[in-house]
């Protein structure tokens, strides 16, 4: 008898702290129109827009240049060394994520991980202009990014490292900035600019709505090429649900 009005009172907080989540979107802040595009709504999902991604992990960027800079003797050689080769390190880890893992298919507990909890959502799109872009949320990229540049700077002496550290991160704000342009531009914006974009872009699509087993480079489609995963066009047009079982 005693028991009771505290179960209620824990009954109550959990429905308040319930409300208090779906109200800032963390809990049932997605939800899919006809065409398949996600329609977010919440507080929590403002910080998953690219412009926030982009700002917060471009910061990251730039204090750990900073600190690689502090930590080398010849900071202006060896820290725009170390950028570009951790950028071109991204391409390849860019590559591997997509291809092996977000399209993983073999096993069951990867497959639930990788395809069906992160990606399959993505390639129900109908379409490739996404009214309501987002990005990978903030509380998964940076305590990522964030742990790799901590081990980087606790196993490697010198700036060299953390170089090719912030390199890295570069690389996926570049794969950001370019997901967003697919997904929320004009294709004829990109033509007129640099015809590399308009490339990328066509690769993408062809990824995206035709073969999903081709073309899982962002940033570049060096890898693509050179593992024999490349489509200009595409050979053999698959439905939508063959792409998104």
């Amino acid at each position: 008898m005693l028991k009771q009005p505290n179960t209620k009172n824990r009954e109550l907080k959990v429905t308040r702290f319930t409300r208090i989540l779906e109200s800032l979107g963390v809990i049932n802040g997605k939800q899919f129109d006809e065409n398949g595009f996600i329609i977010y709504r919440g507080v929590w999902w403002k910080f998953a827009l690219p412009q926030v991604i982009l700002v917060a992990h471009l910061s990251v960027v730039a204090l750990v240049s900073y600190w690689a800079s502090i930590r080398s003797t010849q900071a202006w050689k060896v820290v725009p060394t170390g950028i570009i080769l951790g950028w071109f390190v991204w391409t390849l880890f860019e590559y591997i994520f997509h291809r092996w893992l977000l399209h993983h298919m073999k096993y069951r507990l990867l497959r639930k991980i990788f395809w069906q909890g992160l990606h399959r959502e993505h390639h129900m799109y109908r379409q490739m202009q996404d009214p309501d872009h987002h990005g990978i949320h903030v509380a998964i990229s940076l305590p990522v990014i964030l742990s790799v540049v901590a081990a980087v700077a606790v196993s490697a002496d010198g700036g060299f490292a953390l170089a090719i550290a912030a390199g890295w991160v570069l690389g996926y704000c570049s794969y950001e900035a370019l997901h967003w342009l697919f997904h929320s531009g004009e294709p004829d914006a990109a033509e007129e600019g640099v015809n590399l974009f308009r490339s990328l872009w066509d690769a993408h699509t062809v990824h995206h709505l035709r073969r999903a087993d081709t073309n899982y480079g962002f940033v570049t489609m060096f890898w693509d090429r050179r593992f024999g995963t490349f489509c200009a066009e595409p050979k053999t047009v698959q439905t939508l649900a063959n792409v998104v079982q």
